[in-house]
């Protein structure tokens, strides 16, 4: 038998969203709506489709180990030079590695709690202490305790902005007073996943202040609102002498030639992104309202999901729902509910509604 890691048993394990063919397996339901992912809801767009069916003629080769072409179109994009992009495979990548880059036995790493599970569980392969933060009573980033939990040791923060499960996000005046006080030995995360959803006036992305910062990297993912989940890319945006440091726990050919190729042709269409975020917040809207309606108090959001504490048990709740063809992600005391089509939105409320009268 191998001899393994002694904290081995220790490090969480990523548990994803129920596919809907396990659902239909266990419970034979036909229709199954998949709300517990925050996947996007629509197709990717058509053109990045025909992209994908033209790159898979060579895959027989490897990929573009820095993918030039998809850092020079993200670095146009975002108004950026070429070397402060960085991607990898899906932004969860990108924040295992810089984990790995400044982590290690005798370090710490600060994050609120509950934020994206991603954070305790790289922490834990690096070999770090995890400093979970609770959040505040309005469910954002309790930012000054979060500069108070940081010690000698600590080497990482991690900023969630908009907030996973929570919706929530931080002003940008309350997130650049937090980046000028954290140390500047201290790496700062700023995990922009869901940025393309919010429509608030005053939340405001730090891609462009990033390469400024010699501590500071901002992720982005393509998994969300363009929908390429299935493909796993990502980008982190830093100074070229961060990335070139955090660049070195990253296995080659981390990013395939297919994802390469969906995401630069996906960027293109900003036009399309703009109305999938506007159809995004009316069916965020729709959760939203009808939450309330059935007596829940849901969270406000700038995502792309709807998170609330049910009075009754969040986990017999989810299982009523599932048992309903609704899967929805439990998270402790706390159900989080994924934005879909229109028709999903209604069925799940539907759904919810049944549930709660029986």
């Amino acid at each position: 038998m191998p001899t393994y890691r002694s904290d081995l048993e220790s490090i969480p394990r990523y548990v994803p969203g129920r596919p809907v063919e396990d659902v239909v397996r266990e419970l034979g339901i036909d229709s199954i709506d998949k709300l517990a992912s925050n996947e996007c809801p629509e197709e990717p767009f058509p053109e990045v489709i025909d992209t994908i069916a033209a790159a898979a003629v060579d895959i027989n080769r490897y990929p573009d180990n820095g993918g030039y072409e998809l850092c020079k179109a993200i670095a146009i994009h975002q108004g950026l030079e070429p070397e402060e992009v960085w991607i990898g495979s899906g932004s969860s990548e990108v924040l295992r590695c810089a984990a790995l880059a400044v982590g290690g036995p005798g370090t710490s790493a600060v994050y609120a709690d509950p934020s994206f599970v991603m954070y305790r569980i790289a922490t834990m392969v690096a070999g770090a202490e995890p400093i979970a933060v609770p959040l505040a009573a309005n469910l954002d980033h309790d930012l000054d305790a979060m500069l108070s939990a940081i010690r000698d040791d600590t080497t990482i923060v991690y900023v969630c902005n908009p907030n996973n499960p929570t919706g929530g996000h931080l002003p940008s005046s309350d997130v650049a007073g937090f980046l000028d006080a954290v140390p500047e030995r201290v790496l700062v995360i700023v995990d922009e996943a869901y940025a393309e959803y919010v429509t608030a006036d005053d939340y405001q992305t730090f891609i462009n202040e990033a390469p400024n910062r010699p501590n500071v990297l901002v992720g982005r993912t393509f998994s969300k609102i363009y929908g390429l989940a299935g493909l796993r890319v990502g980008y982190g945006v830093a100074s070229s002498d961060l990335i070139g440091q955090l660049r070195a726990t990253q296995p080659p050919f981390a990013v395939t030639s297919v994802a390469q190729a969906a995401a630069l042709e996906a960027i293109k269409h900003q036009e399309a992104v703009a109305a999938r975020r506007q159809r995004n917040a009316i069916g965020r809207d729709v959760l939203f309202t009808g939450l309330k309606r059935l007596g829940f108090k849901p969270a406000e959001s700038q995502a792309n999901f709807v998170y609330f504490e049910p009075d009754t048990p969040a986990g017999e709740l989810g299982d009523a729902l599932l048992h309903r063809g609704e899967i929805v992600r439990v998270l402790g005391p706390a159900i989080r509910v994924s934005v879909g089509t229109p028709a999903e939105n209604e069925r799940f409320l539907e759904a919810l509604a049944s549930v709660t009268r029986s």
